[in-house]
């Protein structure tokens, strides 16, 4: 299979400056076959002859002799603009940056050689015969130093490959591939080649580790994550086309999955036109950068695809301000550079210059917009703080949604509180938090908090981002820890759930496991309830189950709250503001010997009001 890298910017500037170079992997080539190929620069070829005889048996014998492709290039007035060498089984091309126009073909036709004989078009010749628009994809297969059969390729009003042959050097019937090419361009129309791209093609890659005992249940556990790796891919508007998992004792430190699996990628790029390549684990700015220079595809690691999904999400001022806090503490290692070797600040040999180099001023910029985003987001913490102790004083009880992303939250909220808040299948559908009046079964109010969902390996510097929203969670007196009984990966994403709440602080909540999407469950929950207070199964959608769960709800509640009824005096005025400082009044009637109350309080504020109990 070929692999093409094109970078062509016109070869006539070049010559006329006196550099003619052949382009690709010279090395160990003797200077005798590199003229003989910088030769055929300065050959005019007849405009007739698709496969010019003396063209194709120099490079078939030299590609031969050095066993590597050889490409060429050649303009439709007969003038070579390109010849490149690849290694055995890969060739690197120029990029034709000179286009004719949407319509038209590129007017340059790419004749290229096949060591191993078989010269049948693969399926990277036309990937790139397409993407190009080149004249024609022409393939040489040599056995033995010998042209044993030549096949070519040429676009058709459906911008489909048609191929032609097998063809023997010099044959005639080559040059009447001219007349399908020059009617494909004269009738060519401005819809027949648009090469829009409506999503980002983009492959996924895994590594699975060997080292775990049960090799299946790590399989499984590799697999599953890039399952889920797709669904954080569509839910950022790309396409995926193709999963790959290498299995590797140890991450390799250079290229990850490495070196080897890193050529298979790119070649399977090429064949595929895909131009994003999404890793299924954090990669360092080395990885990175080493992966894009081998693949000529964009890298990205699961936190940039997060990163890049909240970005999309946040509509909120500090939802905005934490993602871009998120991302800089992201970036700032991952600046690709000479790292020390930059430093014009250290003092010693070898430091002294010209002062700070461009990777530092970029540190020194970072570094100053996360201090300012710091600062915003501190202010932000404290209007947070101020409306929890409203609350507070209110005695008015919070109740926070927690659970994995796509679990339902939202359409809990919506269904309990009669609220409107954004509802979609796609994974972190909430990033901004959300809070809504709810009422009990004893007719008390409360407040119920959505918050972001949390996700396998969600990124460190998102966490520390969204401390301030994500302690909703550890400030809130009850927590419905809620999960998607239909998936699953159910029994994962609880752990995920509470490990995350362990990091915060919050596992000593008073949490109900609300077991959700029980319309579509197959079957009945499996699911562990140790250490949660209760468990309730619903559906957020039909609504089953719903008043089940404030029930129990509101006998959650009840543990640290009683209702009573009181006889308030007129002149014990001290009496109702503590009531209200330590519960919440239900009703109250002023008759003529004083205020009759029904009001909820802390159990362990009520023996001071024992004298105004009414029995």
């Amino acid at each position: 299979m070929n692999e093409y890298v094109f970078t062509y910017q016109g070869l006539a500037k070049s010559k006329e400056a006196g550099f003619i170079k052949i382009n690709g992997n010279t090395d160990s080539i003797k200077e005798r076959l590199l003229g003989e190929l910088e030769a055929l620069f300065e050959v005019k070829y007849g405009s007739r002859d698709l496969v010019p005889v003396e063209l194709a048996q120099t490079i078939s014998r030299i590609s031969s002799e050095i066993n590597r492709e050889i490409s060429v290039l050649i303009s439709r007035r007969g003038t070579v603009v390109d010849i490149s060498i690849g290694d055995s089984g890969t060739a690197s091309l120029p990029q034709l940056d000179n286009r004719r126009g949407n319509a038209r073909l590129s007017a340059i036709r790419c004749i290229h050689t096949h060591p191993n004989g078989n010269g049948f078009l693969s399926q990277v010749d036309i990937k790139t015969l397409q993407k190009l628009r080149l004249d024609a994809m022409i393939a040489i297969g040599i056995e033995e130093g010998e042209i044993k059969e030549i096949y070519t390729g040429c676009l058709n009003s459906e911008q489909e490959a048609d191929v032609y042959g097998p063809f023997a050097l010099g044959e005639t019937r080559l040059n009447y591939i001219y007349k399908i090419i020059e009617e494909l361009d004269a009738t060519a129309r401005a819809d027949i080649y648009k090469n829009e791209e409506s999503a980002e093609k983009a492959i996924l890659v895994g590594l699975e580790s060997t080292q775990i005992r049960f090799e299946d249940i790590s399989f499984k556990e590799a697999r599953d994550s890039l399952d889920e790796l797709e669904e954080l891919a569509n839910t950022a508007g790309a396409v995926v086309l193709k999963k790959v998992i290498q299995r590797k004792q140890n991450q390799d430190s250079a290229y990850y999955v490495g070196k080897g699996k890193i050529e298979e990628l790119s070649l399977m790029c090429r064949s595929t036109d895909v131009q994003l390549l999404i890793f299924d684990d954090e990669l360092s700015g080395a990885q990175i950068r080493n992966i894009e220079e081998a693949t000529g595809a964009r890298v990205i690691d699961r936190t940039t695809l997060i990163l890049d999904i909240f970005a999309q999400r946040a509509k909120s001022k500090e939802g905005k301000l934490q993602v871009e806090l998120a991302q800089l503490k992201y970036k700032l290692p991952r600046l690709i550079g000479l790292g020390t070797e930059l430093s014009r600040l250290g003092g010693g040999i070898g430091t002294r210059g010209p002062g700070e180099k461009k990777l530092e001023v970029d540190r020194r910029h970072i570094r100053r917009r996360i201090t300012a985003l710091e600062r915003e987001l501190k202010i932000s913490e404290k209007r947070r703080a101020f409306l929890r102790e409203g609350r507070e004083k209110n005695n008015t009880p919070a109740i926070a949604l927690v659970g994995y992303t796509n679990a339902g939250k939202s359409t809990l909220m919506n269904k309990l509180c009669g609220a409107s808040v954004f509802v979609e299948d796609k994974l972190f559908a909430t990033l901004d938090p959300s809070a809504r009046k709810l009422m009990l079964s004893d007719g008390r109010e409360a407040v119920l908090i959505d918050t972001v969902g949390f996700i396998r390996k969600l990124p460190h510097d998102l966490i520390e981002a969204f401390k301030s929203t994500l302690e909703e969670a550890v400030h809130a007196d009850m927590l419905l820890h809620v999960v998607d009984a239909s998936n699953d990966n159910a029994a994962m994403q609880i752990s995920v759930v509470e490990k995350l709440l362990e990091e915060l602080g919050a596992t000593t909540k008073n949490t109900i496991l609300v077991l959700n999407k029980q319309d579509i469950a197959a079957g009945g929950s499996r699911i562990s309830s140790m250490g949660y207070t209760s468990v309730c199964e619903i559906s957020a959608v039909t609504g089953n189950g719903l008043q089940q769960l404030l029930e129990k709800i509101t006998e959650g509640f009840k543990e640290r709250l009683r209702e009573i009824r009181l006889m308030v005096p007129y002149n014990d005025g001290w009496v109702m503001p503590y009531i209200y400082e330590n519960g919440q009044v239900m009703s109250q009637e002023y008759l003529e010997e004083g205020i009759k109350v029904r009001a909820i309080v802390k159990i362990d504020k009520i023996s001071r009001l024992n004298d105004f109990i009414l029995v």
